[in-house]
């Protein structure tokens, strides 16, 4: 799967073979064979090399990144060891606000815990209205201001 690959390097009118790719955004010719598989539609499969129309890779690009997407439930963040939703270790978590402002009438808040899986240091950020919500819901925060 494409991660964090820049579809404004890609003009959408213009055609690329598969080496175009590979140098504008520095990743293996294998890598964009695998996209081919995955789903990369080139303009005629006959004729080689492969060419493959702009649009049609901001387009890949974007769904792949979309497909990789998980929304958070309350009270979950997202662990970068186990990359998925995961719950904090209710000892571990703490709420530090900030003194920036987030609209008129709330302020930035850093969610933080430790993942109950893998040990993990977590954060979210979030707003004084979402901690207060979480809050409601039960959870229990060490705060620090």
């Amino acid at each position: 799967m494409p991660k964090n690959h820049n579809p404004k390097l890609i003009k959408s009118r213009r055609s690329y073979t598969f080496m175009e790719i590979t140098q504008i955004f520095k990743i293996h010719q294998r890598t964009v064979q695998n996209w081919h598989r995955q789903g990369l539609k080139v303009i005629d499969e006959e004729t080689k090399p492969f060419l493959v129309m702009g649009e049609e890779i901001c387009r890949f690009l974007k769904e792949s990144a979309q497909k990789r997407r998980q929304p958070l439930k309350a009270g979950e963040f997202f662990c970068p060891k186990c990359k998925c939703p995961r719950k904090s270790l209710p000892e571990n978590l703490s709420a530090e606000t900030t003194t920036k402002q987030l609209g008129k009438d709330s302020k930035q808040v850093f969610i933080k815990g430790v993942c109950e899986v893998c040990s993990q240091p977590l954060l979210l950020f979030s707003s004084q209205k979402k901690l207060e919500e979480l809050k409601d819901g039960g959870a229990l925060f060490n705060i620090k201001t």
